[in-house]
């Protein structure tokens, strides 16, 4: 008769060693092993289902945000309710010359076109936040549909460029 053996399997060992190295890699990309638990995301949410454009700068969006690293976006789809196409340009900024993103689009005649706007920003202390879209002057009304602005904000920030 075989007796079964008390001491791990060179396979078990070697998965157990294994599952402690990925805990102890994870640990370090994670910053410090012994840091605290990172605290919970804020979330800081804006919307409007149909804002009317007419004039030359749209009824758009102003605030402020508090102390820290934000990953902001805003959203929405804009419906030229004209017989003549429009250049079409929406911004989000983090004040004067900080950070933002701009998106501009040719809307055709009685179309719509969705509009997407990404931005990171770290607040050394309270800031603003602004959202708005311009046409030129004189062009056909604009319905700005599904307007959503939504701040989160994160433990910390690292924004560089790819290069």
């Amino acid at each position: 008769m075989t007796m079964p053996s008390t001491a791990p399997s060179r396979r078990r060992r070697g998965l157990r060693l294994s599952a402690l190295a990925v805990v102890a890699a994870g640990a370090l990309l994670a910053g410090n092993a012994n840091s605290a638990e990172a605290v919970p995301p804020e979330v800081i949410s804006r919307w409007d289902n149909e804002i009317v454009h007419s004039n030359a700068l749209s009824p758009g969006f102003s605030g402020l945000l508090g102390t820290g690293a934000y990953t902001i976006t805003a959203k929405l789809y804009a419906e030229n309710t004209g017989a003549s196409a429009i250049n079409y340009l929406c911004t989000i900024g983090t004040g004067p010359n900080s950070d933002g993103d701009i998106t501009e689009v040719t809307l055709a005649p009685h179309s719509r076109h969705s509009i997407f706007l990404n931005v990171v920003h770290n607040y050394p202390s309270t800031g603003p936040l602004s959202f708005a879209c311009t046409k030129p002057a004189g062009a056909p009304q604009v319905l700005m549909r599904q307007v959503k602005i939504t701040a989160v904000k994160v433990n910390t920030l690292d924004n560089q460029p790819f290069g």
